[in-house]
């Protein structure tokens, strides 16, 4: 089944919910329908069914507006998934999922036949639904009407599956076991599957293309890879995020920064020296408290190297796996000079970045404000037989401020601006 979506408007009395939109469905895609709430996601998902009157000819299937087709033809097409299913009538779960067979009855008043039950076992049998199908539909949980609901929609024999937000009251075992029910239908049966979603990691997850709308536009349209971008997605939802790639399944994975808005910048700047992991929360804090901030030196591929690239910041790198060179270190030195303030992370000091301690030596003795953060009690970080240990000590009689935590950290930075 082929689906147009072309130049597609709609509204609400005076409010346009939908603004030409245009989107193609291919045969066999797994779509899935984004944005913030009040964006028009279940608006186009309610014109594609027909269950809204779009206008004429801006939706189509197989190359036939969905305007002009019966309602059994269109239920042979599309079966529909709600967010929720409930019943005040005692129907018992085969019951439920036999309804789905009502669209291939010429007589709706009939019996159904023998390719009925066939069709409703095998759509049981093929959800797991089968072995609670003699109990009342309103004695299962959450997961196991979803299932039901979705068996129904199997048992229909659509061209394709249109889900409102198929997860939404499923906690994370319930949500991973629809959502790989879906994505099975959908690869190993060529159902087309066009969902509403929220959650942007389960879309990156399983979803072949992401349509994401705001405010009634399509902004975007394409591989969760190519929507789910840190632009798009402050653009879209207004949140920093971090994108990385999942090392399991190669789906991008989206991680808010935070729901606290930065605070404005204020000019200064703080060089943060780091490493392992440990930078990644002391530069998050900086940018929040209004600093500029720069890093270094950071190894490529290094976790705070990572960091760094994510929250924008200025950097200082050298080559994996190698020991700061000579180059590196006088770059990191004038990067320093160019801030108020450097701080000493508790970063683990190996042969290969002993001279970033030594640069904190460096900024001490002319006379630059240097913070170090002690690490917590029984926490190694000198692998270099004492050596960080001493540079640490020297640092701290020759002026450097000790800090426990990122706290007192950003207290002494703000004590120091009116000196």
């Amino acid at each position: 089944m082929r689906l147009d979506v072309r130049d597609l408007s709609y509204s609400f009395g005076d409010k346009k919910v939908l603004k030409e939109i245009t989107l193609d469905v291919s045969p066999g895609e797994f779509i899935g329908l984004m944005g913030p709430n009040g964006s028009g996601k279940t608006t186009l998902l309610r014109c594609i069914m027909n269950f809204l009157s779009p206008p004429a000819d801006s939706v189509s299937v197989n190359g036939e507006a969905t305007q002009t087709l019966s309602s059994e033809s269109l239920a042979r097409m599309f079966a529909v998934v709600p967010q929720s299913s409930s019943t005040d009538f005692t129907f018992s779960a085969y019951d439920i999922v036999m309804m789905g067979r009502l669209p291939h009855r010429k007589n709706r008043f009939a019996g159904p036949t023998k390719a009925d039950a066939d069709a409703v076992r095998s759509a049981m049998e093929r959800t797991g639904t089968w072995e609670f199908a003699g109990r009342p539909f309103s004695a299962l949980s959450g997961g196991e009407r979803q299932r039901v609901i979705i068996a129904r929609a199997v048992a229909q024999q659509p061209q394709a599956l249109l889900l409102d937000e198929p997860t939404v009251y499923l906690d994370i075992n319930g949500q991973l076991e629809i959502m790989d029910l879906i994505r099975s239908l959908n690869k190993e049966e060529g159902i087309t599957v066009i969902s509403v979603l929220h959650d942007v990691n389960m879309a990156a997850r399983y979803c072949d293309r992401i349509a994401l709308l705001s405010d009634g536009w399509l902004e975007a349209l394409g591989p969760p890879s190519s929507v789910l971008n840190p632009e798009v997605i402050q653009s879209v939802y207004g949140v920093e995020v971090v994108v990385r790639r999942d090392p399991f399944t190669n789906a991008v994975y989206v991680m808010p920064h935070s729901t606290v808005a930065a605070a404005p910048r204020h000019g200064r700047r703080v060089h943060v020296l780091c490493g392992g992991g440990v930078g990644g929360p002391i530069m998050k804090a900086l940018l929040d408290a209004g600093y500029g901030v720069s890093s270094g030196v950071l190894n490529v591929l290094d976790s705070d190297f990572e960091n760094a690239r994510d929250l924008h910041i200025p950097t200082v790198t050298e080559a994996p796996f190698a020991a700061v060179s000579d180059a590196a270190y006088e770059k990191n030195l004038g990067m320093m000079s160019e801030c108020e303030a450097v701080v000493v992370s508790p970063f683990p000091v190996g042969p290969g970045n002993l001279k970033n301690m030594e640069a904190a030596s460096v900024a001490v003795s002319r006379g630059k404000r240097v913070v170090a953060i002690l690490p917590d009690a029984g926490r190694p970080v000198d692998f270099v037989d004492g050596k960080a240990d001493a540079i640490m000590r020297e640092l701290i009689s020759s002026g450097a401020i000790p800090v426990m935590g990122i706290a007192e950290m950003l207290r002494e930075l703000r004590r120091g601006e009116g000196r």
